[in-house]
């Protein structure tokens, strides 16, 4: 059963939505629901299952969905149904205790819709999925935010994007860490490996066997990206906003917004931005014959996996040119 249009977009108009639903007399159908505005494009509803009162966010695609991947992850459900108009795609709250996080993961889907569809677009099924399938990310790993630690190394991998970048504006592809790519940054055959540190390092840290190891590579650098606390630095929201303005197209920019929610990070201004940082600069390392480091090869059978740390002035001996890494990954000389 259906309501009039609904002029839900933040999560408070959702809230209320859902709860405008509530005095709705119950139908036959699977859900009650209510159109909203924008986008206009697919037909996206706020709704209520029928069957135990469950907020949900309704899409009915023109058409095949695409493979589209379900889910359940954080109490939240995306699912299909079959409908006397039609299949649903249905993003669904199985946790009564997150509705203020479900309002939030609904608001910021239909952003991404409605930027999309201002930017042209007219089928948005492939960014509904993309978003989804960034917020299922986000949602499997997170389990309170991002750490300290984290937001430093992700700060480094950004600036380490935002130097390839300036060399070709098809860089954002080489970012592999948001997909759980093994290694953060590769192209053709060609990897690197981001290590960043706040203050003065003596040690980085390698967090899997796999991570330093070169078989089957080209090659394989390290970058070592030194940051320092600085009252009037950059947070990494700032760095965010700074690389999405570098960007060739709107394309690329929602595209580099999911790679930041699947990498760990939250749209919209957070409550601990992190650190204020400067950039102290990088060094670049050499991953080969007789480089630190271990591998599976090089541990005994029965070894799952290992964390261990690598003292930087051990490393000097392996020292490369940042403009040759830069031009292997991909970048313009």
């Amino acid at each position: 059963m259906s309501a009039g249009p609904a002029p839900a977009s933040g999560p408070s108009d959702l809230l209320v939505a859902w709860t405008a639903l509530e005095a709705v007399v119950p139908g036959d159908r699977l859900f009650r629901s209510r159109r909203l505005d924008r986008p206009r494009s697919i037909d996206l509803r706020v709704g209520l299952r029928e069957t135990d009162g469950a907020p949900c966010l309704i899409a009915r695609p023109e058409g095949d969905d695409g493979g589209l991947t379900l889910f359940e992850t954080a109490g939240l459900r995306l699912s299909r149904a079959a409908d006397p108009g039609g299949n649903l795609l249905v993003l669904s709250l199985e946790e009564p205790s997150r509705r203020d996080l479900f309002a939030e993961v609904c608001s910021d889907v239909l952003r991404a819709l409605v930027r999309s569809e201002d930017d042209g677009d007219t089928d948005l099924l492939p960014e509904l999925s993309a978003r989804l399938a960034a917020w299922r990310a986000f949602l499997r790993d997170q389990s309170g935010g991002l750490s300290r630690q984290e937001l430093v190394g992700l700060i480094g991998e950004l600036l380490m994007l935002e130097a390839l970048l300036a060399r070709s504006v098809d860089a954002l592809a080489l970012w592999k860490s948001p997909d759980d790519g093994l290694h953060d940054f590769e192209a053709s055959g060609h990897a690197l490996e981001v290590k960043t540190s706040l203050g003065a390092a003596r040690r980085l840290h390698i967090s899997a066997l796999d991570q330093l190891d070169a078989a089957g590579l080209a090659s394989l650098h390290v970058a070592h990206v030194r940051l320092v606390e600085q009252r009037d630095g950059f947070t990494l929201g700032a760095l965010a906003e700074r690389i999405a303005g570098q960007l060739a197209s709107d394309r690329d920019r929602r595209l580099f917004a999911n790679a930041l929610l699947r990498r760990g990070l939250a749209p919209g201004p957070a409550e601990d931005p992190g650190p204020s940082v400067r950039d102290d600069g990088a060094e670049f390392y050499a991953v080969r014959d007789g480089f630190p480091c271990l591998n599976r090869a090089a541990v005994p059978a029965g070894i799952a996996d290992a964390t261990y740390q690598i003292e930087v002035q051990a490393l000097t001996g392996f020292r490369a040119d940042a403009g040759d890494v830069m031009t292997a990954l991909g970048g313009q000389d």
